[in-house]
């Protein structure tokens, strides 16, 4: 592998060339040779440059975990335009609001989704081309014919490392997504960094639950071909029999999870022969220390990985497998490539025996927020030279005497659920819009497996039961942010300013055995 390659399709190119029989992907029905992934990724490219789609044009992807969908990010690497990922959960409000905030040019829907994207289209200001991965559609361009067709003589510009090479939007504390900008560089380096501490290698299978739209599980993507390895996808965690069966079948040896699939793991564990397992990784939340012993009791022949990071640097921090006895509260220390401190509430800088907010420098730092320059200049300040910029995380941290780093909270409220970030303000205002209520306050609640538990009240006006309002929730939201309590009173507490008391209602909702409770 040459270090020295800053473009992620150069990589594809290199992997295609020297393996190209090599298997590159295996998901449920098929498996793709790094040849015929190099060819397919260049079909879409040059069909999509064909419909007017050129470098620095966004391309969304509203898909599914598929081969389709990692044969699009390629599609659109070699293109030089901007991958954009969006969960398929995403109801059709929140799609036509980021559809139109980051302009795309061209959006891809897997048939399944046709009708949600057909509602945003409605409310949609911009009209992006449209191509469907599917099997039938009477007016609409199909992946398979645009696979199939012939474009010879469309020549691609290559991009270079300052271009974009994604975008991905991650809650806001105002509730508005925020687009996190990924330079072709941002991407190489950071699949470097964390590949290179993770010590994988070609022979390796890693075997990804994870939703590809979800920046943990988009690296798995980018880390197997820098390293030519094979990557085995799984649409989902829903059925964690059926997925470990496919796991062991399938002789993975690296298995990147997040604290949520801990605990469908662990009964169904004694079941299987985990032996091929290798190397698992954690992000998202950190892991409880009951949770790793968990973790080392069922994959008793892996290294586990703690790790730590935000989309605007994808990872901070990782802790040693060998410090894991004596530090496991720890999410370790930074990354190869990469500096960390903290700054104080006086604004000096410490590297040891010190709590205050993370700040990041490195290659894998990102430019900026997508068409927002306020909170761009909140979270990028100057670094340590003319015209360097570093990230400030917003995170409360403690560095110990030897310099390793404890997460402590977060400086603003975002809450961080079943590895995917919430922004309380987002789930209020669309419980708020229910007929019925008065008021709502969301809350974040520490939850062992959840990491944040997001419970909410409401206050209402007319009779409203918590059945209303999770089927409300579950038809407007991501069902990672459907609460997982809901308590519903005639009247919430209020402060002295005749504010919601958030204080007292996070108090007020620590876990006790109650028929208010509701598990979305």
């Amino acid at each position: 592998m040459d270090i020295n390659r800053q473009i992620l399709s150069e990589y594809l190119d290199f992997s295609a060339y020297h393996t190209p029989e090599k298997i590159a992907l295996i998901d449920a029905d098929q498996q793709m040779t790094y040849s015929q992934l190099r060819h397919h990724a260049l079909q879409l490219a040059r069909y999509m440059s064909r419909q007017g789609v050129g470098r620095g044009d966004r391309v969304m992807l509203y898909m599914a975990n598929s081969l389709s969908f990692i044969q699009c990010f390629w599609a659109i690497q070699y293109l030089g335009g901007v991958f954009i990922p969006v969960n398929p959960d995403t109801k059709y409000e929140k799609l036509a609001w980021l559809i139109d905030d980051s302009e795309s040019a061209l959006v891809v829907v897997d048939e399944a989704l046709t009708d949600e994207f057909g509602k945003a289209r409605g409310l949609m200001k911009s009209q992006p081309e449209l191509l469907v991965n599917g099997l039938f559609s009477d007016d609409v361009t199909l992946l398979e014919q645009a696979l199939a067709g012939e474009y010879s003589q469309i020549d691609l510009i290559t991009p270079i490392s300052q271009d974009l090479a994604a975008i991905i939007y991650t809650s806001g504390s105002t509730g508005t997504p925020k687009g996190v900008m990924l330079t072709q560089k941002n991407m190489v380096a950071a699949s470097k960094s964390v590949s290179t501490y993770l010590r994988l290698e070609s022979s390796d299978r890693i075997f990804c639950a994870l939703p590809l739209s979800f920046d943990y599980g988009l690296h798995q993507v980018t880390m197997s071909v820098l390293h030519g390895a094979t990557l085995i996808i799984e649409a989902s965690f829903s059925q964690p029999l059926f997925v470990m069966h496919r796991l062991v079948k399938q002789q993975a040896t690296v298995f990147p999870i997040v604290p949520t699939m801990l605990s469908l793991i662990e009964p169904l564990a004694k079941r299987f022969d985990l032996s091929c397992v290798r190397t698992v990784t954690n992000t998202a939340a950190a892991l409880h220390p009951d949770a790793i012993d968990k973790v080392q009791n069922i994959f008793s022949a892996a290294r586990l990985y703690s790790m730590y990071g935000l989309t605007e640097c994808h990872r901070c921090t990782y802790l040693e497998p060998e410090m894991l006895s004596q530090r496991k509260e720890s999410v370790g220390k930074a990354i190869p490539n990469t500096e960390m401190w903290l700054v104080d509430d006086e604004g000096r800088e410490h590297r040891s025996n010190a709590t205050g907010e993370l700040v990041i420098r490195g290659d894998t730092v990102m430019p900026g927020y997508w068409r927002n320059p306020e909170k761009t200049a909140e979270k990028l300040k100057p670094g340590r030279y003319p015209g360097e910029m570093v990230l400030y995380t917003g995170d409360i941290c403690r560095l110990d005497d030897e310099g390793y780093l404890y997460f402590v909270g977060r400086k603003d409220e975002i809450l961080k659920s079943c590895g995917e970030k919430v922004a309380p303000k987002e789930v209020e205002t669309v419980i708020a819009a229910l007929a019925g209520v008065a008021q709502v306050a969301v809350i974040g609640v520490p939850h062992a497996v959840y990491g944040d538990e997001i419970v909410a009240w409401v206050e209402q006006q007319t009779e409203l039961s918590r059945e209303q309002i999770k089927a409300w929730c579950h038809q407007h939201l991501e069902s990672y942010m459907v609460p997982h309590r809901i308590f519903i009173r005639d009247s919430l507490p209020k402060n002295g300013n005749g504010k919601i008391d958030r204080p007292l209602l996070g108090k007020l909702s620590q876990p006790v055995e109650t028929s208010e409770e509701v598990f979305a």
